[in-house]
């Protein structure tokens, strides 16, 4: 089969899936990470020199440099499933990224900090070889004991470490101090005065705002017969384009099957509001095995899970693709609330309508059931805080995760625990992309990976939500 662009725009009203998964389809992309989301002023430098604005479905790599001004903030997944989350004022060296799929003592993650503060959740890097993940700052080494937590930079080039998972440590010339979960350590500026114990938790600038985006108005958002869609009768989903979908696919443990972070261009929906195929690009998706799971909730948002097979097309070559029960191609999908219509202010809860049955990226257990999932979006500065428990495999699994929204799109990310002592042992961690649809962002639909279940293994699913 081809290979999809990852990133690319079809029209103004093209749809759009954000595909979620702890290691990317194209194998090309082994060595990089994707910006999942972007906002104010952030720019990349390369090692060649040349800058360039960082946006939303970039790609970086080693040897890149990012500096986000005071209004700029930038979310990135590495493709061993990592997340960085840049917060405003900060300098960040991607010195060296290598991971080639699996964690066999070639991988590495080199990052540097050397102003400002980012939160991160590590992935497969590191897991066998603790050495082969590092974040150096002005004064100190931050190692990976741990899988979440937060580094911040002091004026002084001091380093403040808080720990939110797992155990993290701390170095620089004096010796080391290790930093679990709940706790902060701090290096100062006199690198030969060992880390310390720190009850000061790292001062953050508040949550910006989501971005201006151009008015649309709301008779120019249609369904596939030309009506505005908040005319629109139908208690389906109507096929055409516009819609935008979160999804995350797996084939028999073998990984993702979807582009990552693709833009798509049309959807399909049979008689009773179920997906059955969607197009990107050249490219179409089509069910032609089963439907496992489907849910649609006030002609606004469906959602799903396909599993047997499901044909990948590119021009004349059809390629077929199975999914086996115990995995899923999960969906949640609706029409993007236009900005006319997105609150400006405000805080909304939005609880749980439905989603699918969660399915390890590995197909090692039978598909698991969603118990709950709530989003509370601040409309105000642009925040979200999710909170969900999904239980699959003998074990129930909580997490919580926080964000920002970019227009009628979210992500954020989290930590997760488990209730069966023998998982989430190196820290599980909670990461999620959505969208808003309906008018005045009614509903939300989002997709979310528990990773690190066990090592290198995800719980994965979709959910809808209302307010």
């Amino acid at each position: 089969m081809k290979s999809t662009p990852n990133r690319f725009r079809l029209s103004p009203r093209g749809v759009m899936v954000a595909v979620v998964s702890a290691a990317f389809s194209n194998p090309a992309l082994a060595n990089t990470g994707k910006v999942d989301f972007a906002i104010g002023n952030i720019t990349v430098t390369g090692s060649d020199g040349r800058g360039r604005a960082l946006t939303k479905g970039a790609e970086v790599g080693s040897g890149d440099r990012i500096v986000s001004s005071s209004d700029g903030r930038a979310q990135i997944r590495f493709s061993d499933g990592a997340y960085v989350s840049l917060q405003p004022n900060s300098e960040f060296d991607i010195k060296e990224y290598r991971f080639n799929g699996k964690a066999d003592g070639t991988e590495s993650a080199l990052f540097g900090l050397f102003k400002g503060a980012m939160r991160t959740v590590t992935g497969l890097v590191g897991g066998v070889n603790r050495n082969r993940y590092q974040v150096a700052t002005p004064t100190a080494t931050v190692g990976i004991r741990g899988t979440g937590g937060l580094i911040a930079i002091g004026g002084d080039g001091s380093t403040l470490v808080t720990g939110t998972s797992g155990i993290w440590s701390l170095t620089n010339q004096g010796g080391t101090l290790d930093i679990p979960a709940g706790t902060a350590g701090f290096a100062g500026a006199n690198v030969k005065l060992p880390p310390q114990r720190s009850a000061e938790g790292p001062v953050l600038p508040p949550p910006q705002a989501a971005p201006e985006l151009p008015t649309i108005v709301q008779g120019d958002v249609v369904d596939s017969q030309g009506n505005p869609v908040s005319l629109s009768s139908s208690k389906f989903l109507v096929s055409g384009p516009g819609y935008e979908l979160a999804g995350v696919a797996t084939a028999g443990g073998a990984g993702p099957i979807l582009p990552v972070n693709g833009y798509f261009s049309s959807a399909v929906f049979d008689s009773s509001g179920a997906l059955t195929s969607f197009t990107s690009g050249a490219t179409t998706y089509s069910l032609a095995g089963t439907q496992a799971d489907f849910g649609t909730a006030d002609g606004v948002i469906a959602w799903g899970r396909w599993t047997g097979l499901v044909n990948v097309t590119t021009g004349t070559v059809t390629t077929p693709v199975t999914i086996a029960s115990n995995d899923g191609l999960h969906y949640v999908i609706g029409l993007p609330t236009p900005a006319a219509s997105l609150p400006t202010s405000g805080t909304f809860t939005y609880n749980m309508i439905g989603g699918s049955s969660p399915t390890f990226s590995n197909g090692s257990a039978p598909p698991g059931v969603l118990n709950s999932a709530s989003l509370v979006g601040n409309f105000t500065t642009g925040a979200v805080n999710i909170n969900l428990q999904a239980t699959a495999g003998g074990s129930t699994y909580t997490g919580a995760a926080a964000g920002v929204m970019g227009g009628a799109t979210f992500n954020a990310m989290g930590t997760a625990t488990s209730s069966a002592p023998t998982n989430c042992t190196v820290g599980c961690g909670l990461n999620v992309n959505g969208f808003f649809t309906g008018a005045g962002a009614s509903h939300a639909g989002m997709v979310y990976q528990i990773t690190n279940t066990t090592p290198g293994v995800s719980l994965n699913g979709t959910a809808a939500l209302r307010r």
